[in-house]
């Protein structure tokens, strides 16, 4: 069952805390607010496996601000995980803006309304969404290539470049018939049908950054 999205609220402002959980709440959302950024991460060390949804972070807050608060974000590697949105005052701006040049989302600029701050958090949860897929996408693609014997590795990195297999039992010294037996593995692990199917699938690989080089290739 896939996790709820989740806004991950963090003010040090009770008052505020408050009133925009209760807000986002009237409109659907659901809300874990916290009052330090202490609070939230020891609750995300918790369980990180349950995170699903954006953070929404004052920036300032004691006793760690939220640019810190988003730097352990990073460390954790969540970055490219749950958006993250600052709420700023004026003064902010400078802080909000390097912060979104570390990765963050978007500011919001104190006051804001509701018509800036709620479809602002809808967008945010919708590219979570999509970031989700492609992280479980990419770990369904590592652990087909992790499946993969060394042999069949080599194997389907020469058949993906369009080697015939009497050529890559040449190259690799072995029997064309273990070729072909590998070459059958290869096809049941990774869910392909041809080499030119396992081209594809391998073209998808490392555009996720898998590393797809076999070690006599380093």
């Amino acid at each position: 069952m896939m996790t709820e999205q989740t806004v991950y609220l963090c003010d040090d402002d009770a008052g505020v805390r408050g009133a925009l959980s209760f807000l986002l709440k009237q409109h659907g959302f659901t809300v874990a607010a916290y009052d330090s950024g202490p609070d939230l991460l020891a609750a995300i060390d918790d369980n990180p496996a349950a995170l699903r949804g954006v953070f929404v972070l004052d920036v300032r807050m004691d006793p760690m601000s939220g640019p810190a608060l988003h730097e352990q974000l990073l460390e954790r590697g969540l970055g490219k995980k749950l958006p993250v949105i600052f709420l700023s005052g004026h003064g902010d701006i400078p802080v909000a803006v390097s912060a979104m040049a570390k990765g963050a989302l978007n500011f919001i600029e104190k006051p804001y309304t509701d018509d800036l701050l709620l479809p602002m958090l809808r967008e945010a949860l919708a590219l979570e969404v999509q970031w989700h897929r492609a992280a479980v996408r990419k770990d369904f693609l590592q652990s087909m290539w992790e499946s993969l014997a060394p042999q069949q590795r080599r194997i389907a990195r020469l058949k993906s470049a369009g080697d015939l297999n009497k050529v890559i039992a040449a190259r690799m010294n072995i029997a064309e018939r273990t070729v072909e037996e590998h070459w059958v593995k290869v096809r049941d692990k990774l869910g392909v049908d041809s080499a030119a199917t396992l081209a594809t699938t391998m073209a998808e690989m490392r555009s996720n950054g898998i590393d797809t080089v076999v070690d006599d290739e380093r």
